[in-house]
């Protein structure tokens, strides 16, 4: 754009996915040379907002296409659901374990120290995939809600989604579309979940954050960490910034009541 543009940027909420008092957000965006006294006269693109979902897949081309592998190495099915707890609290769960993080126990620095297993804290949600080179995630939704779900330290290969089961068939392959966040859709009914099948190759050694970027949905357990490459993790010098907040927390928790009223995130 010329240097002389003003725009408006707009975020508009669709009412069929989330009923809000004022769906509609907007924002004057002034390039360096733009007279900021005048009001932009810029026009909303026109979108189709008759389902709560992503663009479909099968329009989505990117603009530097490379395939996504055919095969991956490893293959995660994980099922999302939504029910009470022992307590009566609805709470978010993936295959069955609703996220707690344990502050003074932190996965990456466990890792980096040799310590890759954890079988006394299933509520840490890790998924250990090893040396494989590449991991597909097929995500089942039984809620009759979407999830934009946020895989932090890639973008990930979209393979497909839907309701229902997935058949194995890749959409636009090999032009696949790439995102680092993808709405799974609700489900249609109790028998027929919405799924999202993701893939994405392991070239980044750590303890990646997997949620849905609904904020309460993460404070309420929608949430799994996965670790890629643990003996690369081992290779690396985890800040002392980070070591040092660390410490700081232990000393302050251990004479400190700390009342953690959500998963941790």
């Amino acid at each position: 754009m010329a240097p002389d543009t003003a725009v408006f940027m707009r975020s508009n909420i669709p009412q069929k996915c989330s009923p809000t008092t004022q769906p509609f957000a907007l924002a004057a965006v002034y390039y360096e040379k733009a007279n900021r006294t005048k009001t932009p006269k810029s026009n909303p693109q026109v979108y189709d907002d008759s389902k709560c979902g992503n663009d479909d897949l099968t329009i989505s081309k990117p603009l530097f296409p490379f395939p996504a592998l055919p095969n991956a190495a490893t293959t995660l099915n994980l099922d999302i659901t939504f029910r009470p707890n022992a307590t009566g609290f609805n709470l978010w769960h993936v295959n069955d374990i609703s996220f707690r993080a344990n502050f003074n126990s932190p996965v990456l620095l466990l890792a980096a120290a040799g310590n890759t297993s954890y079988p006394d804290s299933p509520q840490w949600a890790v998924q250990n995939f090893g040396t494989n080179s590449s991991v597909r995630l097929i995500i089942r939704n039984h809620f009759r809600a979407n999830h934009p779900m946020h895989l932090h330290g890639h973008n990930f290969f979209v393979l497909a989604e839907g309701q229902g089961e997935w058949d194995g068939k890749i959409t636009n392959y090999p032009s696949t579309t790439r995102r680092d966040v993808q709405i799974v859709q609700a489900s249609k009914d109790a028998n027929t979940p919405g799924y999202l099948v993701l893939q994405y190759d392991t070239d980044n050694p750590g303890v990646w954050p997997f949620h849905c970027h609904i904020a309460w949905h993460v404070s309420a357990g929608l949430y799994v960490n996965l670790m890629e490459q643990p003996g690369e993790i081992r290779k690396r010098s985890v800040p002392q910034t980070v070591v040092q907040t660390c410490r700081e927390w232990g000393v302050y928790s251990g004479n400190e009541v700390v009342e953690q009223i959500d998963s941790g995130l």
